[in-house]
């Protein structure tokens, strides 16, 4: 039983450093290309080329036919359909965070819609590409806020239909959020 152990711990010794030899004798030697004025050139062409997310944002904002703004936390503010949406754009990030702040609010003595908008906003969240979330506020008011985090590059075909879709998201979110607090009340009231 030991050599049989021994034995395949020594195939497995002698592969790897089989192995290790072969990976190393595969690679050819190539020198490295120099660099001449068009590599360099080419590098600075793709360079000017590629726009930062954060301008990339603001350009598909005005695109849609909005006026994007700053607020004082360095969010992208503007208004579409008569809803004002918050825009978190980084340079660094291809991602970007979209918000609709005060999509709902209701009072926080009001424990049975507290309760409705609890449930709602479990539901919402296991089945929808958007986040819904709610944060009491300094007023007698519960915010309700939908949140959606997604892909902004240059690369993507056609960045406003993509921007409209991504904000339509948000309006079907918030008509299922109303319906099914609705629904919830309507349950409430056969009972």
């Amino acid at each position: 039983m030991i050599w049989h152990i021994l034995g395949i711990l020594a195939f497995v010794v002698i592969y790897n450093i089989w192995r290790y030899y072969q990976e190393d004798t595969d690679y050819e030697y190539s020198p490295a290309e120099q660099s001449t004025s068009d590599n360099i050139q080419a590098g600075k062409t793709y360079m000017e080329e590629t726009i930062s997310t954060r301008q990339l944002a603001l350009d598909t904002i005005e695109k849609i036919g909005c006026e994007p703004q700053y607020t004082e936390e360095g969010r992208i503010q503007f208004e579409y359909q008569g809803v004002i949406f918050l825009m978190e754009a980084v340079n660094d990030c291809m991602f970007v965070n979209l918000i609709w702040p005060w999509c709902h609010s209701f009072s926080k003595f009001d424990i049975d819609e507290f309760a409705r908008v609890r449930q709602v906003v479990n539901d919402i969240n296991a089945r929808g590409t958007a986040s819904v979330f709610y944060g009491i506020t300094d007023s007698d008011d519960v915010a309700v806020h939908i949140k959606k985090h997604f892909l902004l590059i240059s690369q993507i075909p056609d960045l406003v239909d993509y921007l409209k879709l991504m904000l339509d998201s948000f309006f079907r979110t918030a008509r299922t959020l109303d319906l099914e607090i609705e629904k919830y009340r309507m349950q409430e009231c056969e009972r």
